[in-house]
C-alpha cells in the first residue's frame, strides 16, 4: 500500500491519540462530594460497572478510529494488489516517460541502454494489459518534451491499456531509434507535468525509465523539485534505470576554422578537438578527416587524459569557391553517435576589404592594398577597394565587406562614426593605422570617448622611439597572439630589422582595463604599446599606432615595416584576425532550425532539400516575407546530424549548392551515471522505488492500484453513526 500524500500521516496519525487523551482529562475533573444517597446508586454502579466499562471502551476505540479514519483518507491510500478491486475503485494510469536521448545508444555485448529501455517498457505493458480493472497508457520520449509547448502530442497519450494498443507499442518500440538530441530528465518532468491532473478515480503511476548520468542529474536542483512534484501528483513513482557501469568513451568535440575561413585557393588551419569521457587515459587516437568525400592525412593524438579535451590543428584547402564539407571521424567504442563531426562553408573567390585612405600622398591604401592583393600568380583571400571617408555613409553596403580599415584618416563625422559603430558591434573587424593627419583631440573624444567608443585607448602626442645602447634588441616585440603566431619560433626573423622611428604615444594617465577587452598586442624596445586590441560588441578593432607607409612626413619617416619582407604575411593574417567573426560559419545542433534568406530577385521560389544519412530528398517552394524581397527557407528542426544539402535555382546560371552541417550536442557522451546509492543521495525525501531494468520481475502490485477514499468515507459514515448511536446509549439521561 502506497499514499499520494504520505507526508499527512506523520502529522495525523499522533492525532488517534486524541480521543484517549480527552477521556483521561475529564477522569481527572471528577470530584468526590460524601452523599448518602449515593451509597445506593454506587451499589448498583457495581452490579453493571463491566457493562458500563465496556461500552465506555467501545465509545472510546469508535472515535479513535473515526480519526484514523479521516488521517488515512486524507492521505489518499493506494492498495497495489488485486484485492483492492474489492475496496476500491478507478482506472490505473501509466505514465511512462522514455529517456531516448543519444547516451542511450551506450552499447556493450549485444545490446544497449535503449533495447534495455524498450524491454521495460514491454514487461510493463504485458503485465498491465492482463488485468481485468481499467489501465491507460501515456508513453513519453525525452526528445518529444521540448516540443509537446509547440503543439506536438506524445507518441501515446491517455489512450485505453487494452491488446490492440500493447501490439501498437510493440510496433512503435521496434521501430524506435536512439534520438541525436541531449533531452534531459528535466524536459522530461516539466511535459509530465503539463499534462491535465489525474482525475478523481484515477490512480496515476509513474515510470521514469532512463540511464541516470551524472552531469543530467548532479547538483540539478531544479530536476529534483520537479521530479518531487510529480511524485506528489502521482500515486507511485518508479525510477527504472537502464545501464549498470560506466563504459570509456572519446568523443569528437569541435571542428571548425582557426579564426574564419580563407577563399578559394588560400590555407585555412583547423581546429580538431577530441574529449575523452572515460576513466582511463586514451593513447595513440587517430582522427580520420574527409574533405568533399576525398580522406586527408588523419590526425593523430598521443594521449588524451581522463577528463581531458586535446586540440590538434590541421590545414584545409579549398580549391574552388562555392560549397564544401568536412567530416572528422574516430574509431569505433561504446557510443558511436558523437565519433562523427561535420562542419560545412560556402567558400567565396575572395572576400572583400574595404581601406578608408585619409593619407595626404595616398600611400597607405598603396601598401595595404598590394600586400593584400599583389597580384601575378598568387591567390589572395582579400579584394581590397580603397575609398575614401564619405564611403561610410553608405552604411547599408558596409556589411558586405569583411573587414575595414582607417588609414591615417583626420577625422569623421557622426554619421560615418555611427555607421562604423554599427558595423563592429555587429561583428566586423576594423584596423585603425595612425599617422600626422590624425587629429589627436577628435580622437579621444569621439573616437575613444572616455573608454565608450572604438578606440582602444587615448592617444598622447607623436613621439620619437629614441636609440638604445643595447643594439642587440629589436624595435619591435611581438606577444604569442593568433595575430603574430605565425611568427613564433622564428631564428633571425625579418621581424628583428624593422625599424620605428615615430609613432603616437598612450596618454600616461591610461591604464589597461581589468575586464580583459583590451590587449595589448606588440610592443616598442621602450615598452610602449604599438598593436593594442579591442572588443566591440560583436566585433573587434585593432590599433597601430604608428603610420602603415614609409613615406616622408614633416617628423620624417615613421617605420620601414611596409618595406618589411614580414608586412605582406602580417597585413594578410590582420585582415583575417579582424575578420574572422564575420566570416565563422554557423553551428547547427540537432533540434535547431535550419534557416537561410534568399533575395528574390536572384532565386527561383523552388528549391529541393536532401536530408543526410537518407535517401529523402523534398521539393520545397517558397514565398517571399512581407514586402522584403527576401525568401526565408525554413524546412524546420534538424532531426539527424550530418550534411544537409540544398539544391537553389539561381535566375540566371546552373543549379547552385548550399550546404549546412548539424552535429550531436556536446557533453551527453558522458556516460557516467549513478548508481542506487547515487540516486538515493540526490533524490532525499521523494518517495519512489527503483529497479535495474535488466532485474524487473513480473510483479503485478508494481503496476496497478486501487484508490481507497471512497471505501474509508464509507467507513468513516459508519464508524459515526455507530458513535453517536453508542454515546446516546450510554449517557444518563430520562427518557421519555
Amino acid at each position: 500500500m502506497s499514499f499520494l500524500f504520505q507526508s499527512l500521516l506523520a502529522i495525523g496519525l499522533p492525532l488517534i491519540a486524541l480521543p484517549l487523551v480527552i477521556h483521561l482529562i475529564n477522569l481527572r475533573r471528577h470530584r468526590r462530594v460524601p452523599w448518602a444517597a449515593m451509597d445506593f446508586l454506587l451499589e448498583s454502579q457495581r452490579k453493571n460497572k463491566k457493562w458500563i466499562v465496556l461500552k465506555q471502551l467501545l465509545l472510546l476505540l469508535l472515535r479513535t478510529a473515526a480519526v484514523a479514519l479521516i488521517v488515512f483518507m486524507l492521505a489518499g491510500p493506494i492498495l497495489r494488489s488485486h484485492w483492492g478491486g474489492l475496496l476500491g475503485q478507478g482506472t490505473t494510469h501509466h505514465l511512462v516517460l522514455l529517456d531516448d536521448s543519444y547516451s542511450m545508444a551506450d552499447r556493450w555485448g549485444q545490446t544497449n541502454a535503449l533495447k534495455e529501455a524498450k524491454r521495460a517498457v514491454n514487461r510493463l505493458i504485458a503485465q498491465a494489459v492482463v488485468r481485468s480493472e481499467p489501465q491507460k497508457l501515456t508513453l513519453l520520449r525525452f526528445s518529444q518534451s521540448r516540443h509537446l509547448s509547440a503543439g506536438a502530442q506524445p507518441d501515446l497519450g491517455d489512450r485505453p491499456l487494452d491488446k490492440p494498443l500493447a501490439e501498437e507499442v510493440q510496433s512503435l518500440l521496434n521501430k524506435l531509434q536512439v534520438s541525436e538530441t541531449d533531452a534531459g530528465p528535466l524536459d522530461a518532468l516539466q511535459a509530465a507535468l503539463s499534462l491535465p491532473e489525474a482525475s478523481g478515480d484515477e490512480t496515476r503511476i509513474v515510470y521514469l525509465i532512463s540511464d541516470f548520468r551524472n552531469h543530467q542529474w548532479d547538483k540539478d536542483t531544479q530536476t529534483r523539485q520537479m521530479l518531487g512534484q510529480l511524485r506528489n501528483q502521482a500515486a507511485s513513482l518508479h525510477l527504472i534505470q537502464c545501464v549498470e557501469e560506466t563504459r570509456p568513451n572519446l568523443a569528437v568535440t569541435r571542428l571548425e576554422p582557426e579564426a574564419g575561413i580563407r577563399a578559394a585557393g588560400v590555407e585555412t588551419w583547423f581546429q580538431l578537438n577530441v574529449t575523452n569521457f572515460g576513466n582511463e587515459p586514451a593513447s595513440s587516437v587517430a582522427v580520420s578527416v574527409t574533405q568533399d568525400g576525398h580522406k586527408l592525412p588523419a590526425v593523430l593524438f598521443d594521449e588524451i587524459k581522463p577528463g581531458e579535451e586535446v586540440t590538434r590543428r590541421f590545414r584545409v584547402t579549398f580549391p574552388l569557391a562555392g560549397a564544401h564539407q568536412l567530416q572528422a571521424s574516430l574509431e569505433s567504442d561504446s557510443l558511436e553517435t558523437d565519433n562523427v563531426s561535420y562542419f560545412a562553408c560556402q567558400v567565396p573567390s575572395k572576400f572583400p576589404v574595404l581601406l578608408i585612405d585619409g593619407s595626404r600622398a595616398g600611400d597607405d591604401g598603396f601598401f595595404l592594398r598590394t600586400a593584400l592583393a599583389p597580384g601575378g600568380a598568387s591567390k589572395p583571400s582579400w579584394s581590397p577597394q580603397v575609398e575614401p571617408p564619405s564611403f561610410l555613409r553608405k552604411h547599408d553596403q558596409l556589411e558586405k565587406f569583411a573587414a575595414i580599415c582607417l588609414l591615417d584618416v583626420a577625422r569623421l563625422d557622426d554619421t560615418e562614426i555611427e555607421a562604423l559603430e554599427g558595423y563592429v558591434r555587429n561583428g566586423g573587424g576594423l584596423g585603425i593605422f595612425l599617422g600626422p593627419q590624425v587629429q589627436q583631440a577628435f580622437y579621444n573624444e569621439r573616437l575613444y570617448r572616455d573608454g565608450t567608443g572604438l578606440l582602444a585607448a587615448p592617444l598622447d602626442v607623436p613621439s620619437q622611439l629614441l636609440n638604445d645602447a643595447d643594439l642587440a634588441k629589436p624595435d619591435l616585440e611581438v606577444s604569442n597572439h593568433p595575430l603574430f603566431r605565425v611568427f613564433a619560433g622564428q631564428r633571425n626573423s625579418f621581424l628583428s630589422v624593422v625599424n620605428v622611428s615615430f609613432y603616437y604615444a598612450i596618454d600616461p594617465a591610461w591604464q589597461l582595463p581589468k575586464s580583459g577587452e583590451t590587449t595589448v598586442l606588440a610592443t616598442l624596445r621602450n615598452g610602449a604599446p604599438l598593436v593594442v586590441d579591442r572588443q566591440f560588441g560583436k566585433g573587434r578593432v585593432v590599433l597601430q599606432l604608428c603610420k602603415l607607409s614609409p613615406g616622408k612626413t614633416e617628423l620624417g619617416s615613421w617605420s620601414n615595416l611596409s618595406l618589411n619582407p614580414v608586412f605582406p604575411v602580417y597585413a594578410n593574417e590582420l585582415i583575417g584576425y579582424l575578420s574572422s567573426t564575420s566570416r565563422q560559419s554557423k553551428h547547427n545542433l540537432v533540434g535547431d532550425e535550419l534557416q537561410m534568406e534568399l533575395p528574390v530577385a536572384d532565386y527561383q521560389p523552388e528549391l529541393r532539400m536532401r536530408i543526410p544519412r537518407t535517401h529523402e530528398s523534398q521539393e520545397i517552394v517558397l514565398s517571399p516575407l512581407d514586402e522584403s524581397n527576401i525568401y526565408l527557407v525554413n524546412p524546420g528542426r534538424s532531426e539527424v546530424s550530418g550534411i544537409w544539402q540544398f539544391e537553389l535555382q539561381p535566375r540566371d546560371g546552373k543549379p547552385e549548392q548550399r550546404y549546412v552541417a548539424v552535429n550531436v550536442p556536446p557533453g551527453e557522451g558522458d556516460l557516467h551515471h549513478l548508481d542506487r546509492s547515487g540516486l538515493a543521495q540526490r533524490l532525499k525525501g521523494i518517495d519512489y522505488e527503483f529497479s535495474l531494468a535488466s532485474q524487473m520481475a513480473s510483479n503485478d502490485d508494481q503496476l496497478a492500484g486501487f484508490r481507497l477514499s471512497d471505501t474509508l468515507l464509507y467507513l468513516l459514515l459508519a464508524t459515526l453513526l455507530a458513535e453517536q448511536w453508542l454515546a446516546y446509549r450510554t449517557s444518563y439521561h430520562s427518557r421519555v
